[in-house]
């Protein structure tokens, strides 16, 4: 009668950290993000799928630049159109916003500002302008009563009257002269005014005086810039930007705090452009930021970082949120459509989510050992009632020199539906010296992964 051998809790992958040189940091998360125990579980850590994305709105003009929030009411320039949205997810269009990038918002309470390529407009609530005596703009904000806009090709920023987005006096400009790199972007953190340079940031407030409402605050000046203005966002009432150095920074107070791994600013060394937004699920708040090569995300409840590409694509559909109406919604970056995510929904608009999970590289102090089997412990018998995922199957394939060639594929079923006992075990995997483990799962079911086991000798 054989023994039974006592399997061994292998070293999970909890973030993105596939670098330069695989053998030593090929570990990442496609499509899925961990979560910290933070009571009785029975691991440290697991890891889930990102959440699926539900149709909100679909607006007949796409993409959508930008969303925003004001009174309660939902709105979001789409293509070349401004529209507001229903709870329901009915639309108007409010009138044509020109341009095909990224438009920045802010709202005082019953006007809502638009930066969009180069023009300033504001919704009055019943018509769009474009303000007569406002020069060309390349972002917003909104501080006290006062909209306020960096202009084109300079280090200023006019800001209007009080209350009254529509009106500006030629004399109500803010300079910031504290290093000659130009405006980069601005953005309003706790009733102060950020203004991103090339390579500093100078910090203003309202001081309420005759002359200049805005005043620069003490000797507040910051050597660090941003790179592109579409990467400065706030996450829980913390501002964060990809730096002028390819560095991704939180500031706590004045001082930007480092929030990239090696991995991650490996990725950003080619950008050419960085798009951030923000949203929170579940105590999970996330910062994602998409780049030329992909879309990296950070999650401030664990501080680690995961990939998230939607399926046909090379990086996650969604690139602006808005909350509203009791939801997150999302608009995609490359149509009209507007979502919200459900981490019980396993499907983008109906399309395949693929989480992809990359194991820390295996290794016994150098030595030639034999992997008798290996278990990924994943919630099971979460198989649908019929149709694709009705049996659904995880695939595993190794690599023995460093991610450079593949095993082939060996698939195993998660457990159909109510097979609850279903343990995806493969075994005979050969001999290594050192080996790094693929897992993958494409069919619209559950995902949540809770460690990995293995008889190594």
């Amino acid at each position: 009668m054989g023994r039974t051998v006592a399997l061994s809790q292998i070293k999970p992958a909890l973030q993105y950290s596939e670098g330069r040189s695989k053998p030593w940091s090929g570990a990442k998360l496609v499509n899925a993000f961990a979560e910290k125990a933070d009571g009785d579980k029975r691991a440290d850590f697991a890891v889930m799928a990102v959440p699926g994305l539900v149709a909100f709105a679909n607006l007949p003009e796409g993409p959508v630049r930008g969303t925003h929030v004001m009174g309660g009411l939902a709105y979001a320039v789409s293509g070349s159109g401004l529209y507001s949205i229903l709870s329901d997810g009915s639309y108007q269009r409010l009138g044509t916003i020109q341009g095909d990038g990224v438009v920045r918002m802010a709202d005082n309470g019953s006007q809502l500002g638009i930066a969009a390529d180069g023009v300033g407009y504001v919704w009055t609530g019943s018509a769009l302008v474009t303000p007569a005596d406002l020069p060309a703009v390349t972002d917003i904000a909104y501080i006290d009563g006062y909209f306020l806009w960096s202009l084109r090709d300079s280090a200023q920023v006019a800001y209007s009257a009080i209350n009254n987005g529509t009106v500006y006096d030629g004399l109500d400009i803010i300079s910031a002269e504290g290093s000659p790199d130009g405006i980069v972007g601005i953005i309003a953190n706790h009733r102060e005014l950020l203004i991103f340079g090339g390579n500093s940031i100078e910090i203003f407030y309202n001081s309420g005086g005759a002359d200049n409402a805005f005043e620069r605050q003490g000797n507040a000046f910051i050597e660090r810039g941003a790179f592109d203005r579409d990467s400065i966002c706030k996450v829980d009432n913390s501002v964060h930007f990809m730096g002028d150095d390819r560095i991704i920074y939180r500031l706590d107070g004045y001082s930007p705090v480092r929030i990239s791994t090696h991995a991650i600013e490996y990725h950003m060394g080619d950008a050419t452009f960085a798009r951030a937004f923000s949203y929170t699920q579940e105590g999970h708040k996330f910062y994602c930021l998409t780049i030329d090569s992909g879309t990296f995300c950070y999650d401030m409840a664990t501080g680690a970082w995961h990939e998230r590409r939607s399926w046909g694509r090379t990086s996650y559909r969604a690139g602006s949120s808005m909350t509203v109406y009791g939801k997150t919604l999302l608009g995609d970056n490359a149509s009209g459509k507007i979502y919200y995510p459900d981490l019980d929904v396993n499907t983008e608009d109906d399309a395949i989510i693929k989480v992809e999970i990359d194991l820390p590289t295996l290794e016994a102090s150098r030595q030639r050992v034999t992997m008798y089997q290996f278990e990924a412990y994943f919630e099971t018998g979460v198989g649908l009632n019929d149709g694709q995922g009705s049996d659904p199957q995880i695939m595993l394939r190794y690599s023995d020199d460093g991610g450079r060639t593949w095993s082939n594929e060996i698939w195993r079923s998660l457990g159909r539906v109510g097979e609850y006992r279903t343990r995806a075990i493969w075994r005979s995997l050969g001999q290594f010296r050192q080996r790094q483990m693929h897992l993958e799962i494409t069919d619209p079911v559950r995902k949540f992964a809770i460690g990995y086991f293995a008889d190594v000798r």
